[in-house]
């Protein structure tokens, strides 16, 4: 990574703002992508980096802000400019940036928005990797899986109807994005990943492509709690994720259903504060998304509107205390790479039960860090929710060996240096390239 007299220029370009250029930023910024800005930063404090990034700001302005020697900026965008291919004035504005900072390497997070269409665009000398987060292409196959029972079009309201939200607009919206996402896997070279899932389908796109191992940092509460089965409220179910589809809320409600008659006080916790279950029912169908009509009908049916605690949107700190609390959590999804969720369950060391599907089978081994359930099979889900609930030993021995685990991937040190020597390969194999 050139001498040691001289830092490595390293630019980010991601879809969220980090937290100390959020309220300079004019337009209507966004927060998230929480789990990258431990590794950013992280990356900052070593002598030889010098970090910056870019993130595109719907109706902002082009901006650039030096916060403690970090060169932040913003590119204005429109509705939509992150999920086509790019115009004149758009690829203007991200050269400027670009050219103001002067990159060693460019690391792009995620292929679900087009930033990596930037190949076309950019100095070939200058070598981008990027990571790879969510993948549309299968992720939109699978979509169409989740709810291919559930008659969706029953539940849609007149918004939806006229082509605002709902599942029929996602559909639509991710088939368009697939031919974005697979010219990005085809033009760009270096890609980071970590699963064998995300490896597969690169490969299967881009036969060609530089793959490396890049793990991913949690958010700093994680690292400093830890489940007991003591302190834990019994037979409290959480799910972190609930609003789509394909994270699979309905099936888990279905296998609550039948636990209730075993389990009367069973609770499903979940940030899910949009779906009001004493909504007039006239005005869901005027303006409230597909899916959530069908969970309320669910819920009414199944009989379960006392054993659900619908949260607000969780903070790091909040989120991390509902992980302590639940006597287990539940990764219902249809299909993930690397969910964060569940390295955060792992990291405390909350007992999860999971589908086997995509990245996960990377990350957990079935009754030995988690329980495996085939996705969709409310019934087999059930079977293992009632293992953990009457089995305190199995409890405990998935917590612990998940925390083991956890606390060697999602390593802060090891996974800083890890990246340090991805961008000093990717720069080396880049720079040869050229050369020959």
């Amino acid at each position: 990574m050139k001498t040691q007299n001289t830092k490595v220029r390293v630019l980010w370009i991601t879809h969220d703002v980090f937290e100390p250029f959020y309220s300079f930023v004019k337009g209507k910024p966004t927060r998230g992508g929480s789990w990258i800005t431990p590794l950013f930063y992280g990356l900052y404090k070593e002598t030889n980096m010098e970090m910056g990034s870019i993130v595109p700001i719907l109706k902002g302005n082009y901006q650039k802000k030096i916060i403690n020697n970090i060169q932040y900026y913003s590119i204005p965008i429109d509705s939509g400019d992150n999920t086509k291919q790019f115009n004149t004035k758009l690829v203007q504005n991200y050269l400027q940036a670009i050219d103001d900072f002067k990159p060693d390497i460019i690391h792009i997070h995620g292929v679900e928005k087009n930033f990596g269409l930037l190949r076309k665009h950019i100095d070939a000398n200058i070598p981008i990797v990027c990571s790879i987060q969510g993948l549309i292409n299968p992720y939109y196959l699978f979509l169409k899986y989740s709810v291919a029972t559930l008659h969706f079009k029953k539940y849609m309201s007149l918004k939806n109807w006229l082509g605002v939200g709902g599942i029929k607009v996602v559909l639509k919206n991710w088939k368009n994005y697939c031919i974005i996402e697979k010219e990005i896997l085809e033009i760009n070279t270096y890609f980071i990943g970590r699963t064998l899932w995300d490896r597969s389908q690169l490969a299967a796109f881009n036969s060609s492509a530089i793959y490396f191992q890049g793990e991913e940092l949690l958010r700093e509460p994680f690292y400093n709690k830890k489940w007991s089965i003591k302190d834990c409220t019994r037979y409290r179910v959480f799910i972190s994720s609930s609003a789509y589809p394909i994270k699979g809320f309905h099936v888990l409600l279905k296998a609550a259903a039948i636990l209730k008659d075993k389990y009367p006080n069973i609770q499903i916790v979940s940030p899910l504060s949009d779906l009001n279950l004493k909504s007039v029912k006239f005005k869901d169908y005027l303006i409230a998304e597909d899916y959530s009509n069908y969970l309320k009908k669910e819920i009414r049916r199944l009989n379960l509107e006392d054993n659900l605690v619908l949260l607000k949107r969780l903070n790091d700190e909040e989120m991390s205390n509902e992980f302590t609390k639940a006597h287990l959590f539940v990764l219902s999804s249809f299909v993930e790479n690397s969910p964060n969720s569940l390295g955060e369950a792992m990291m405390i060391g909350t007992p999860s039960i999971v589908t086997p599907v995509g990245g996960v089978m990377s990350i957990v081994k079935d009754e030995k860090s988690a329980l495996f359930f085939p996705s969709g099979d409310y019934s087999m889900l059930a079977y293992q929710i009632s293992r953990v609930f009457e089995d305190d030993a199995l409890a405990i021995n998935l917590s612990e060996n998940a925390k083991l685990i956890a606390s060697i991937r999602h390593d802060v040190n090891k996974t800083t240096e890890q990246y340090k020597q991805i961008y000093s390969n990717v720069i080396k194999l880049h720079k040869d390239k050229k050369n020959d």
